[in-house]
């Protein structure tokens, strides 16, 4: 989707994207290649620059210069081309809002963090990221974690999807999503919630609960991975709506 995106061009809203499809322009290389239809020939010039610098932009895995560039609302578009640089983020806190479980995942790895243990690897695996996807993150996980560590960088592109799957007409928190698209959890971590994590810390770090603590570290594992899933969901649905209104 993100090669046939002009919403970054010059004087291009959602529209005359529009109308750039239907007249056979479907993506960068077309605006390069073919010439302007008939009255548009004002913009092509800056038009083929801007396509040409976002080829440029996607062949060197810069997803700041989209971030920066595209509506925050059409971020979605990216998801493909960065995909295999994307970092999966949930964390779980105290009663107080402390951090207690950093939980992060790439394309093929999860890894779990209490308090700061092993900050510099969460630095590490956030600052390598293109893309970070969460739920509700840019409301919770993100500001929590920008408080406790100041210096600790994001990339631009942050696919929430929490504003994505209520433009799409679903409702509710992350489980409820799930529940609402068929997606289930282990008997291990059924029916358990933010506060039931609170709950489950507690027992771990005062009273050393090591089956407590093993529920707690899959739940924010199912939190994690589950990012994936709904992430595929999303870009597809959101795909199929942008097209059908072509």
């Amino acid at each position: 989707m993100l090669k046939r995106t002009f919403l970054h061009f010059p004087n291009v809203g959602e529209r005359r994207e529009k109308l750039l499809w239907k007249y056979g322009y479907l993506d960068w290389e077309d605006i390069i290649n073919l010439p302007p239809p008939s009255g548009w020939s004002r913009f092509w010039l800056e038009w083929q620059k801007e396509a040409e610098r976002s080829l440029v932009a996607l062949d060197q895995k810069n997803s700041e210069y989209f971030a920066l560039s595209l509506p925050t609302s059409h971020w979605w578009r990216a998801i493909p081309e960065f995909l295999n640089e994307a970092v999966y983020l949930d964390i779980e806190t105290d009663e107080k809002m402390d951090v207690t479980v950093i939980g992060l995942a790439d394309r093929t790895t999860y890894y779990a963090f209490l308090e700061d243990e092993e900050i510099d690897k969460v630095y590490e695996i956030i600052f390598n990221a293109k893309m970070l996807v969460t739920y509700n993150g840019k409301n919770f996980d993100v500001p929590i974690l920008k408080k406790k560590f100041k210096d600790l960088k994001f990339p631009i592109l942050h696919i929430d999807l929490c504003p994505l799957f209520r433009r799409l007409g679903y409702k509710g928190g992350l489980k409820a999503i799930e529940t609402q698209l068929g997606i289930e959890r282990s008997h291990q971590t059924q029916g358990l919630n933010g506060w039931d994590a609170v709950k489950l810390w507690q027992k771990w770090k005062y009273f050393k609960d090591k089956q407590a603590f093993e529920t707690l570290l899959m739940y924010n594992y199912e939190d994690v991975v589950h990012l994936k899933s709904l992430l595929k969901i999303a870009y597809e649905k959101l795909w199929k709506a942008t097209i059908e209104l072509v």
